[in-house]
């Protein structure tokens, strides 16, 4: 295994100029402390890609990718951290001493992988080169699995000798090796292999080696209920984390940033023929956190083409709780069917046009998927509404909001447009509040807890600044140069930042704040009632104090590496912000502030909302309090 020290790796990096380094693979232009060009990990015209040389990172305010010189040599190149590294020491000229302790360090593993290896040839032998292999063939021929596939996929068939693998591999591998291998079954002081007369799909992890099997029944007359079995759960085999094809599909999901997920074998089989190979399954299994987790270090971007037959909707649904819906689209297999059903009946043109095209929106799934069978009842109604409008507020395109207000305006008997619109508006879009709801922890705590006479006074001093949003714009925006010494009609160009509310805009700069003032970080550490309003900025705010406790200062590089991709990237667009060096404690309390009015208007439009509620439900008693909380809500924005 080769291998390198970390405090060599991080000296390499301080003796190269990141910007130097990617200016050799995307063009530059200086604008103020930072370059931008095209990001090279998406098409775009108009530049969101930033590199910070003095720090030693980049970040594109389009895709989110992020990292320092090695990863960005990773991404570009593909290549492995190794590798990356050895790239970088070229560039910057200096040699490395990088050892290979591969015969120091044995695989505990190795055996089992060997035994699943020469098992998965044996079963591929037996199909290719017996007559019973050939009668299976004919049968994989009739399911569209030609020879091409077969090799591909290296499928094989056990035979029906319930000690078939025993006998050509016991005298290879010790008893123990035998026993955790997943391949046999022990009783009565009788060993039997634990596949026959199955067609066998190999399962491999993401380099390759076997690690288990699936058998599917093929003959007419087999009388075994299941259609599918697994090889049991081993050291090297965790269904609930190994997803099919992945060692296949890895490079282009991680080159595309974005991952087909399906059901089974044959469903991916019928993409790859289709031409689409970044596609994998779970195999007949639910699809867990671990699966999940798995993919969004590759991927960014899910596409989830699950069979078109009940069950396979409510796996999109439950799939669609795990994955989320942002960065999700879906295809629905129309008439029933699943992906390898519907490329026999439309071809494989049709399939991959259905993958292509035929994707779309969570929520357009979720308004047929949790649709009600009773929608004479009004209440079901109002439920209905209730479930569904927070998803469209989230939608950017107020076309698209439009197009699924009046699609629920269709849905629903007792209710027009003007008021399924006005369920909508009352969900502020973008946000994500965190755990501790608004009637739990009042806006008005935001206020008392960081008024003006909070002491500020061992902060930076610094001309008091007022947050609006044009300080923001000029302040992480690379400002354009100083044209009054330049000849006319020369303009340096502007990089794109994502749109953000008012709100995100401030909790970017006080964790700006927070990273680089140890001061600010120490008085929100000691209140513990202070939350930021959305939950994936608390969720930084709660790194970066662990990284304070335990390191006591805050490293960017460290810090990174031990944050989820998304975190990281989010992580990386906020020390991107080109704020001023100093901070005023009526910067800071300028900031709160903000999260104050956010808060307030959110538990006002929460009023709002519970009082539409409470009309439509004729709760006069109900009405009357709401209409006095709104009344004394509104007197504080």
């Amino acid at each position: 295994m080769v291998s390198v020290d970390t405090e060599v790796v991080n000296d390499l990096k301080s003796k190269v100029n990141i910007a130097d380094l990617i200016s050799q693979y995307v063009a530059l232009s200086r604008t103020g402390k930072n370059y931008i060009g095209l990001c090279p990990f998406h098409g775009e015209k108009t530049p969101s890609f930033n590199v910070n040389a003095e720090k030693g990172f980049y970040h594109c305010f389009g895709c989110g990718r992020s990292g320092d010189a090695i990863e960005f040599l990773k991404e570009y190149n593909q290549v492995g951290f190794i590798d990356a590294v050895k790239e970088l020491a070229n560039f910057a000229g200096v040699t490395l001493d990088i050892s290979n302790d591969r015969e120091e360090k044995t695989n505990p593993n190795a055996p089992l992988y060997e035994i699943n290896n020469q098992a998965a040839r044996l079963y591929n032998i037996l199909l290719m080169s017996t007559e019973l292999g050939e009668r299976a063939r004919d049968y994989l021929s009739e399911r569209g699995i030609t020879d091409d596939v077969i090799k591909r996929f290296n499928i094989g068939l056990a035979p029906e000798e319930n000690d078939f693998i025993f006998k050509n591999l016991s005298n290879k591998f010790d008893e123990e090796v035998m026993a955790n291998s997943g391949l046999f079954h022990f009783s009565n002081n009788r060993v039997f292999d634990a596949f026959t007369n199955r067609i066998m799909f190999p399962i491999t992890n993401e380099y390759g080696q076997t690690i288990g099997f699936s058998g599917r029944k093929w003959q007419e007359n087999d009388d075994s209920k299941a259609k599918y079995i697994n090889t049991s759960a081993t050291t090297i085999f965790d269904k609930s984390y190994e997803l099919w094809n992945l060692d296949k599909a890895k490079p282009t999901i991680s080159k595309r940033r974005e991952v087909y997920l399906m059901e089974g074998f044959m469903d991916v089989i019928a993409a790859h023929k289709a031409g689409i190979n970044n596609v994998v399954a779970s195999m007949g299994t639910a699809l867990t956190e671990k699966h999940v987790r798995r993919l969004k270090q590759i991927a960014k971007k899910f596409v989830l083409v699950y069979d078109g037959d009940s069950a396979g909707q409510n796996a999109i649904y439950k799939a669609l709780n795990l994955v989320g819906e942002s960065d999700v689209h879906i295809v629905k297999v129309p008439e029933g069917l699943d992906p390898d059903e519907y490329s026999k009946t439309y071809g494989l043109t049709g399939l991959s046009a259905l993958m292509e095209t035929g994707r779309i929106q969570p929520i357009e799934f979720l308004i047929d998927f949790l649709r009600p069978e009773n929608l004479a009842n009004l209440q079901v109604q109002l439920d209905f509404i209730e479930q569904i409008a927070p998803m469209i507020a989230k939608l950017q395109s107020i076309t698209a909001q439009d197009a699924y207000i009046r699609k629920l305006v269709e849905i629903l008997p007792d209710f027009e447009y003007n008021q399924v619109e006005q369920a909508v508006n009352l969900r502020r879009e973008n946000m994500n509040i965190t755990d501790h709801s608004v009637s739990d922890y009042g806006a008005s705590n935001l206020v008392e807890n960081f008024a003006d006479e909070r002491d500020y006074s061992n902060l930076d001093s610094a001309i008091p600044i007022d947050f609006e949003e044009i300080f923001y714009e000029n302040n992480i925006q690379p400002q354009v140069a100083d044209r009054r010494n330049e000849p006319a009609q020369v303009f340096q160009p502007t990089i794109q930042v994502p749109k953000l509310s008012r709100s995100e805009r401030a909790e970017e700069m006080l964790l700006h704040r927070m990273i680089y003032h140890s001061s600010v970080l120490k008085k929100f550490s000691q209140d513990e009632n202070f939350r930021f309003v959305h939950k994936r900025y608390q969720d930084i705010f709660e790194k970066i104090l662990l990284e304070a406790m335990v390191y006591e200062q805050i490293d960017e590089s460290h810090l990174a590496s031990e944050l989820s991709e998304e975190q990281r990237s989010l992580f990386y667009q906020i020390i991107s912000l080109d704020l001023p060096e100093t901070a005023s404690s009526q910067e800071i309390n300028d900031l709160v502030s903000i999260f104050s009015n956010e808060m307030e208007q959110i538990k006002f439009e929460e009023l709002q909302q519970q009082l539409a509620t409470a009309e439509k439900a004729g709760n006069k008693e109900r009405m009357l309090e709401l209409t006095l909380q709104i009344i004394n809500q509104k007197k504080k924005l």
